[in-house]
C-alpha cells in the first residue's frame, strides 16, 4: 500500500491525542465543584496509548527489514531513531536543569544526578524519579526501549502467534525484574507491579504488538475477514471500544476513589489491553477506508500540527508553560493556543533542522524520509 496514502491521517491523529494529554495535565475542571468532569478528563492519559500503537505500526511498516541484521541497515535505523528523539530532548532537559540549578531547586550533586537519569532516560524505570525533569518524557523510556529491541522482535515476530509469545515473554521479564527489585530495592527501580505495568515497556508491550500486527496486515495486504466484512463500520466499532474504555477508566477510578484508574489492576487491564484493540481498529479504518475523519486528519493543517507533536509533548509541561502561566495568562485555553504556536515554531526552527542535520552527518548512503 502506498505510504503517502497511509501516513497523513496517522500523522494528523497524533495532534488530537497530544492535545487530549495537554488538557489532562492542565485539567480545567475543579475537583471540588465539578468532580465528575474532572475525573473523566483526568483519565486522558490514555491517549498516550495511541502513540505506542502507532509506533509499533510505523516502525514495523518502515523498518521490519532490520531483522536481517545487515550492519548498514541497522546503523541507519538507529541513526534515524536517535535523530528523531535525542537532539531536542537533550536541549530541553539541559535547559530545564540549568534553570532548576539557577533557582536552587536542587543541590549541585542532586542536579547532576537527576540530569543524568533524565538525559539517559533511565529515570523511566524508577517510580522515584520518572516524573523528574520534563515529567512526560518518562514515556520516551518506553519508546526508546522498543526502538532498541525492535530488530530482535521483528526477527521472531512472523505471525500473530509468535507475536503473542513475545508479549508474554516481555510480561514475564517485567514480572521477574519487579520481583528482583522487590527483594533488592534500589532508588525506586521497578518499584512495584503497577508501576512496571503502566510505566515501562514490559507492561506496555501489548500496545506495540497491536501496532506491529497491523503493520503485518498492511505489508502483506491481508485484511482481517471480520473487519473487512464490516467495512467502513469499523470506525464505529473502534469508537465504541475507545469510548467504552474511557468510560470504564472513569468508573474504575470513581468506584475505587482514585485519581487515575491505572492505580488499580482493573484500570491497567482496560488501559493496556482493551483500549489498544480499539485504537488498532481505528488505525485499520483510517488506512483502508475513506471517511470525513480520514480527510480531516489528512488535511494540511492537521498533518503539520501532527508533525510538531513531539515538540508539543515535551514543551507543554516545561519552563515554557511556567513562563506563559506567570507572565502572559493563566487561562488554560490561551495557554493551549500559545503552546500550539510555540511548539510548531520550535519544530520548524529547531527539531526538524537538527534531525535533518544529524541524519546528513551520520547516515550511510541515501537519506530516507522518516517520521
Amino acid at each position: 500500500m502506498n505510504e503517502k496514502k497511509i501516513i497523513p491521517a496517522l500523522t494528523g491523529i497524533r495532534a488530537i491525542c497530544v492535545y487530549f494529554i495537554f488538557f489532562k495535565h492542565l485539567n480545567c475542571f475543579s475537583q471540588e465543584s465539578q468532580p465528575h468532569l474532572w475525573l473523566i478528563v483526568n483519565q486522558f492519559y490514555c491517549f498516550l496509548n495511541f502513540f505506542f500503537v502507532l509506533s509499533g505500526f510505523l516502525i514495523y511498516y518502515r523498518y521490519s527489514d532490520i531483522s536481517s541484521f545487515n550492519k548498514t541497515t541497522l546503523y541507519n535505523y538507529f541513526v534515524n531513531r536517535m535523530a528523531r528523539v535525542y537532539p531536542i530532548l537533550i536541549i530541553l532537559i539541559s535547559a530545564t536543569f540549568f534553570i532548576a540549578y539557577y533557582h536552587h531547586y536542587y543541590s549541585g550533586i542532586e542536579t547532576f544526578k537527576l540530569y543524568l537519569l533524565n538525559i539517559t532516560l533511565i529515570k523511566g524505570f524508577s517510580s522515584k524519579y520518572y516524573l523528574t525533569g520534563i515529567g512526560p518524557s518518562w514515556s520516551m523510556s518506553v519508546e526508546e526501549l522498543f526502538y532498541l529491541l525492535s530488530p530482535l522482535i521483528f526477527l521472531f515476530a512472523k505471525n500473530i502467534f509468535s507475536l503473542f509469545k513475545i508479549v508474554l515473554f516481555f510480561f514475564g521479564i517485567g514480572l521477574l525484574l519487579t520481583i528482583i527489585f522487590h527483594y533488592f530495592p534500589f532508588e525506586g527501580f521497578f518499584g512495584d507491579f503497577l508501576f512496571t505495568a503502566y510505566s515501562t515497556f514490559f507492561g506496555r508491550v501489548f500496545e506495540f504488538a497491536c501496532g506491529i500486527f497491523l503493520g503485518m496486515l498492511v505489508k502483506q495486504n491481508t485484511p482481517i475477514c471480520h473487519l473487512q466484512n464490516l467495512g467502513k463500520k469499523t470506525q464505529f466499532l473502534s469508537f465504541a471500544i475507545i469510548i467504552t474504555s474511557i468510560a470504564l477508566l472513569y468508573c474504575t477510578a470513581s468506584i475505587n476513589n482514585l485519581s487515575h484508574a491505572i492505580e488499580s489492576w482493573e484500570g491497567i487491564a482496560v488501559n493496556n489491553i482493551l483500549l489498544p484493540i480499539g485504537i488498532t481498529i481505528l488505525f485499520y479504518n483510517l488506512i483502508y477506508y475513506e471517511s470525513l475523519l480520514q480527510k480531516f486528519l489528512s488535511s494540511a493543517i492537521m498533518v503539520n500540527l501532527g508533525s510538531a507533536t513531539y515538540s508539543f509533548y515535551l514543551l507543554h509541561t516545561t519552563f515554557v508553560l511556567s513562563y506563559i502561566n506567570k507572565y502572559v495568562s493563566k487561562n488554560v485555553f490561551v495557554i493551549f493556543i500559545l503552546m500550539v504556536i510555540i511548539s510548531f515554531i520550535f519544530y520548524k526552527l529547531v527539531e526538524q533542522p537538527l534531525a535533518i542535520l544529524v541524519r546528513k552527518k551520520l547516515y550511510k548512503h541515501s537519506l530516507q524520509e522518516v517520521y
